[in-house]
């Protein structure tokens, strides 16, 4: 995918040589792309003591480079992944002063500071308070590199790889526990709204009695917004995080600092969690590209109807919607499924799940429900069409216009097709392990965006390089064919590359031969 003169580094190849890791172009790919972008990785690690942000993005463009170390068994890589995530320890804070939003109960102030009953190290940005979405988001990554890492015999461990297995444990179970059990937790939903007959639900909740009172959909009755019950990205790599946390524990208890104790309480945790998601998996029939019916699983359908972002959701313009805007008229629909984008997130937290099934004893996720996952990426959000590949914005096949006018961005929105450069960094093709047919499609995309064809290359701009509006027009950020020295293509490529990883067919895709 990169220039053929790219600067290859790293000679020792990954151990496990079975399909794409057992070839060198792939893997040197990878790596020339990685040392191309590691100083900029290095620099948002740092940078995340004033900005903890950088450590959400930290994650979505290495988690799918972190899957392909463990079943490639680069140790290179993950070698220099432990190194640039070990960076993270040292931007934590140190603080018993805690901003909540909405706390107490009486209290109409949206942020006040409260006292816990210990000093805890998170990650604060520059005004104090702590992003749980960024920081459960980062923990789940590191919960996955340990996870990787313990499975590795001990003589083939690095130093930073040892260091990871001494230092983070102890950092994701203070994290875990006091989100999770703590009395005076930091989840509400007050701030959107929520109301059950009429009154405000209670602040300060824990994770736990979150989850619970989700399952219970009592965040929020019919007069709220569709999304109080909702379970968020957040909900879900916590459960996630947890779920690798005693994994760990199962595998050897030396790595973990958890008791007997704490791992039934995490175990009753965990197996609530996944109670929840299942409660929202919906089944639908579609067709494979053969003909023949196939189920495709959706999750939590209608959640997000009544957000913001989803107004357009029924939009079919192919210009920005500017008209019915000016006029206040919505394209408003029911039971839409989460956007591509947010999609990702089902790809590394449904296959902790699965991994670890056996914690909870619930049998889900299984192979069955995987299958049926990918099957509705494969059947429902893509167009079926090889030579110019495009998915719906929506996983459940809907393809109206999202975050239309987000944050007060003015003229700003993805319009119909534009979440599809997410089927490039999303890590779908994960999937491969639940359905073969990943490798087809992922060959067609990698030979997409390395085609000759001026038609072809038209289709690349128009759709994957141009992937969103902004005032009123189409930005272009992205450059297939400068693959080897446009820094915001690599960014796109090296979370593409790696996710092809499982895929036996993809080894016979043109390109990399």
């Amino acid at each position: 995918m990169l220039a053929s003169n790219a600067v290859l580094a790293a000679p020792s190849p990954p151990l496990n040589t079975a399909g794409l890791c057992g070839n060198s172009d792939y893997y040197e790919q990878i790596r020339s792309l990685w040392f191309q972008l590691k100083p900029e990785y290095q620099k948002w690690v740092t940078d995340s003591a004033d900005s903890p942000y950088n450590l959400y993005y930290i994650q979505g463009e290495t988690n799918n480079l972190l899957k392909y170390t463990g079943h490639c068994q680069d140790l290179y890589i993950l070698d220099e992944l432990a190194t640039l995530y070990l960076g993270a320890i040292d931007t934590l804070d140190k603080t018993d002063d805690y901003i909540f939003y909405y706390y107490p109960d009486w209290s109409w102030m949206r942020c006040s500071s409260h006292k816990l009953p210990k000093k805890h190290q998170m990650w604060l940005d520059d005004t104090g308070l702590e992003s749980i979405l960024v920081s459960s988001q980062f923990l789940y990554l590191i919960s996955d590199a340990l996870n990787i890492i313990i499975k590795i015999e001990p003589e083939q461990q690095t130093p930073e790889m040892q260091n990871m297995i001494d230092s983070y444990p102890e950092i994701l179970l203070a994290h875990y526990d006091r989100w999770i059990f703590n009395n005076l937790g930091p989840f509400q939903v007050r701030g959107w709204g929520c109301k059950v007959n009429g009154k405000y639900v209670k602040s300060g909740m824990n994770h736990l009695e979150f989850i619970e009172k989700k399952m219970n959909r009592h965040l929020g009755d019919l007069n709220s917004p569709s999304y109080c019950n909702s379970v968020t990205d957040t909900d879900m790599w916590i459960i996630a995080g947890a779920t690798n946390l005693t994994a760990m524990y199962q595998s050897n208890i030396k790595f973990t600092p958890i008791t007997p104790e704490k791992y039934r309480r995490f175990a009753k945790y965990i197996r609530t969690g996944v109670e929840l998601l299942k409660s929202r998996v919906t089944y639908r029939l579609l067709q494979d590209w053969d003909g023949k019916p196939v189920q495709g699983a959706n999750f939590d359908l209608g959640a997000w109807d009544d957000h913001p972002a989803y107004e357009y959701a029924g939009c079919k313009a192919t210009i920005y919607p500017k008209h019915y805007i000016d006029k206040k008229i919505k394209f408003k629909i029911k039971g839409v499924g989460w956007d591509l984008s947010h999609a990702r997130r089902f790809v590394h937290v449904f296959d902790t799940l699965y991994e670890n099934n056996k914690i909870t004893g619930l049998g889900f996720p299984d192979k069955i429900f995987m299958n049926r996952l990918s099957n509705q990426f494969l059947y429902g959000a893509f167009n079926g069409d090889f030579s110019k590949p495009l998915f719906t914005n929506f996983i459940d096949g809907t393809n109206g216009w999202y975050r239309v006018g987000y944050e007060k961005r003015i003229g700003f929105g993805y319009g119909l097709w534009d979440m599809s450069i997410s089927a490039l960094t999303g890590g779908f093709s994960l999937w491969s392990r639940y359905n073969n047919n990943y490798g087809k499609l992922y060959c067609a995309l990698v030979e997409m965006l390395n085609s000759n064809k001026p038609e072809v290359q038209k289709h690349v701009e128009e759709h994957y390089e141009k992937n969103h509006w902004n005032n009123y027009k189409r930005s272009h950020s992205i450059d297939f064919q400068k693959q080897s020295t446009h820094v915001a293509t690599q960014h796109i490529v090296i979370q593409l590359l790696p996710s092809l990883c499982f895929s036996k067919q993809a080894n016979k895709c043109e390109h990399f031969h």
